[in-house]
């Protein structure tokens, strides 16, 4: 029996990752379990003939990132490169190109080796700074750190998100989900919870009013 993806309606319960394409392009990857959606951020709609499996759409992934990917972090110093995580392993999946980079998966204590031991175990979610091309939020339970990703260097944390994140409902703080940076204001990002998000503002360092919002009837995944 063929393998069936995700069901629409689950989407709008919990998403695991976000897959930003290069620069400004609003077209974004949401991934749920062994299935993802293709998303324009500028549009707020979806495409016709998603949810798609994994495995099989995106080349070289194998084993357990077809089953489900844990986040996702373009980088922004290489914008074609967006690393995918799962468990302790992780890959560097080239945009350009639309295939893993040879020699992966590998281990995350392999090539993190500034990242806190329980980090290199797994990751949840992560997302970039706004305007420092180096620096990267990562998050893990209910800590996160502040990470210089071409550098392999810890800048700050762990950190409790209550702490650093200002502004979240108590749900987000006890972890986060997923993550991604907006398309329409490069000093936003939006986090993920269950079947709920937030738009959090990188400048003032706070969560913008207004949220919590629901996922399904904001984010147009189908439509």
């Amino acid at each position: 029996m063929a393998e069936q993806t995700a069901s629409p309606g689950s989407f709008y319960r919990r998403i695991d990752a976000v897959v930003r394409a290069k620069g400004n392009d609003p077209i974004t990857w949401v991934l749920k379990d062994n299935s993802y959606v293709r998303y324009d951020m500028r549009e707020n709609h979806g495409f016709d003939g998603y949810p798609k499996l994994i495995e099989g759409n995106w080349p070289g992934l194998v084993d357990t990132f077809g089953r489900r990917i844990d986040a996702a972090l373009n980088r922004r110093d290489q914008p074609q490169i967006v690393y995918l995580f799962k468990d302790s392993q992780y890959v560097r999946y080239d945009l350009d190109s639309d295939k893993v980079e040879p020699g992966y998966p590998l281990g995350i204590a392999e090539a993190w080796k500034g990242l806190p031991p329980d980090f290199q175990l797994g990751i949840d979610a992560a997302v970039n700074h706004q305007s420092d091309p180096n620096v990267s939020w990562i998050f893990k339970d209910d800590l996160y750190i502040r990470y210089d990703v071409p550098n392999d260097k810890l800048l700050g944390g762990p950190t409790p998100i209550l702490r650093g994140w200002r502004g979240l409902p108590e749900n987000f703080q006890r972890g986060i989900d997923a993550a991604v940076n907006s398309v329409l204001d490069t000093d936003k990002v939006y986090l993920f919870k269950d079947d709920q998000y937030v738009r959090y503002d990188l400048v003032s360092d706070r969560t913008d009013s207004g949220y919590p919002l629901p996922v399904e009837g904001n984010w147009n995944f189908f439509g």
